[in-house]
């Protein structure tokens, strides 16, 4: 049932929500609450690429994906039931996109575009920003993790083959 690698994401005290592409290429969740795990459920879309899911506030989770075009692709919740319609957020991906929140509200999404720069997208509730060069040049997935107080940290593998990071706030 699963053709990628998963993602997760809490939106709340005892609860996690985990996300992969099935073999349909749609993206797929499974919930835990009150200490079981609930069935699959299909949220649809073509995905390219493993998922990148986060929690950007008490209840709220946001899933981004690649999808079939390279294009970003997003969906988000406040329930982890009931789910918006797919947003495409555009651009053109060569990773996985990874996504972070470091503060209520505010979420950063990471790819490698297909000139192998890191690129970044966010919004902070007022609608999503244009695409803007982080630079670099990677050869894998970013990685990104919202540390609080608004500051992230993103990590790649450079062209060296070296681990590299960068704070952005």
């Amino acid at each position: 049932m699963i053709t990628s690698g998963p993602d997760a994401a809490s939106r709340g005290s005892g609860m996690l929500d985990v996300f992969v592409r099935g073999t349909d290429n749609a993206l797929w969740q499974r919930s835990f609450a009150n200490g079981t795990w609930g069935a699959w459920t299909s949220l649809g879309g073509a995905l390219s690429a493993d998922p990148s899911a986060v929690s950007s506030g008490s209840g709220h989770l946001d899933v981004f994906v690649r999808g079939t075009t390279n294009a970003l692709w997003h969906r988000s919740s406040t329930d982890g039931v009931n789910w918006s319609a797919w947003e495409n957020l555009g651009g053109v991906l060569s990773s996985s996109p990874d996504a972070a929140s470091a503060s209520p509200g505010r979420l950063d999404v990471f790819v490698r575009g297909t000139d192998n720069q890191l690129w970044r997208k966010s919004n902070s509730g007022n609608g999503w920003s244009n695409w803007i060069a982080i630079g670099g040049v990677l050869t894998a997935d970013p990685s990104a993790v919202g540390r609080g107080s608004g500051i992230i940290d993103v990590f790649v593998r450079g062209s060296d083959h070296a681990l590299w990071h960068k704070t952005i706030s």
